[in-house]
């Protein structure tokens, strides 16, 4: 008979844990925006400092939502925190100007080796294809012929840049480097590549040490690239994201009441809509919770009455069994 009463009280246990449930979901959101928040602050790396629009990544480790940035701007770290490269990329970051929106970048197959000169058999176009970002029109261009079979350029303007390859290349120190057009030379029958390298090391830079201005690296811009405007962000007092569920800048608000909260391009109106959602949220919340007391209560009383009933029913029933014993057996009943 108590069964239906312990039934009754697992459905108040439920009901009470309705308000407890709700706190537990919004400690879950607080530590998950303060995990984003940590995972998305400046971080060191090598000689130099990754923040917006670059963010910190990793092979093994899921993007944020909202992100820390645009995708293209994703970097890792590795050995020992002591070099940068571009997410999945064989482009290594050397340095970053977060004023002038570029950084100076070099290919793995140089920046590892001081035989650079014999590893320069692609062009760096092709190599930077599908990136977001632009070689700078500030960067040389290096033209390098090899397996000329006997058609060698002459000239004090190309210079043997090595001995030690195994076959010799031949170097020519063009002007600006143009993505699409590469410096007018006579080739002959050689094969030729051209790459971008920084004017200020060229100007210096002799056929002993080409293999060093390759390592040396070249500059690429990023400037509109999925970057938004960063600084209108900080300025009204939020932290600069990237949604990639609208592919979007965002601007992410922290300040009560609109704390948490992703934006368009600047904080600034956020402040209803954080009031507006906040009382929104407490309403539910003194909504679920008036519920829940209610059925507690209701359940309560009901359980109380069921068992009433119950004791009730189970007496009558009692007192009916000893009339019909007594009648039964009444010759045998004390006299």
């Amino acid at each position: 008979p108590s069964f239906p009463v312990t039934k009754s009280g697992s459905s108040i246990q439920t009901a009470a844990m309705h308000p407890t449930s709700l706190l537990f979901t919004l400690a879950s959101l607080f530590l998950f925006h303060q995990r984003v928040h940590a995972e998305c602050e400046p971080m060191a790396c090598g000689n130099f400092t990754i923040k917006y629009p670059f963010w910190l990544g990793a092979p093994s480790r899921p993007a944020p939502e909202p992100s820390c940035g645009h995708p293209a701007f994703e970097l890792w770290c590795s050995g020992s925190n002591t070099s940068a490269s571009m997410r999945g990329s064989a482009i290594q970051v050397l340095s970053i100007d977060y004023g002038a929106s570029s950084f100076v970048a070099s290919h793995s197959r140089f920046s590892g080796s001081e035989d650079g000169v014999c590893r320069a058999d692609f062009n760096m176009s092709s190599s930077l294809a599908l990136s977001s970002f632009k070689l700078s029109p500030s960067n040389m261009a290096l033209c390098l012929l090899f397996n000329c079979n006997g058609t060698e350029p002459r000239g004090p303007a190309y210079v043997n840049a090595t001995r030690s390859c195994g076959i010799p290349i031949y170097a020519y120190l063009g002007g600006r480097y143009d993505w699409v057009t590469p410096p007018a030379i006579p080739t002959g029958s050689c094969t030729y590549t051209y790459l971008p390298v920084l004017a200020s090391e060229a100007a210096i830079s002799t056929a002993a040490n080409y293999s060093r201005l390759l390592k040396d690296g070249f500059i690429l811009d990023w400037a509109g690239t999925g970057s938004g405007d960063c600084h209108a962000c900080v300025a009204s007092g939020g932290e600069c994201r990237y949604s990639s569920s609208t592919a979007e800048f965002a601007c992410l608000c922290r300040s009560a009441p609109a704390g948490g909260m992703l934006h368009g391009p600047t904080c600034a109106g956020g402040e209803k809509r954080g009031k507006k959602i906040m009382l929104i949220g407490m309403t539910s919340a003194a909504a679920t919770f008036l519920f829940a007391s209610l059925y507690v209560l209701i359940m309560h009383r009901k359980g109380k009455r069921l068992w009433f009933l119950l004791c009730k029913k189970t007496s009558s029933n009692t007192e009916k069994n000893y009339e019909a014993m007594i009648v039964s057996y009444g010759s045998l009943a004390p006299k």
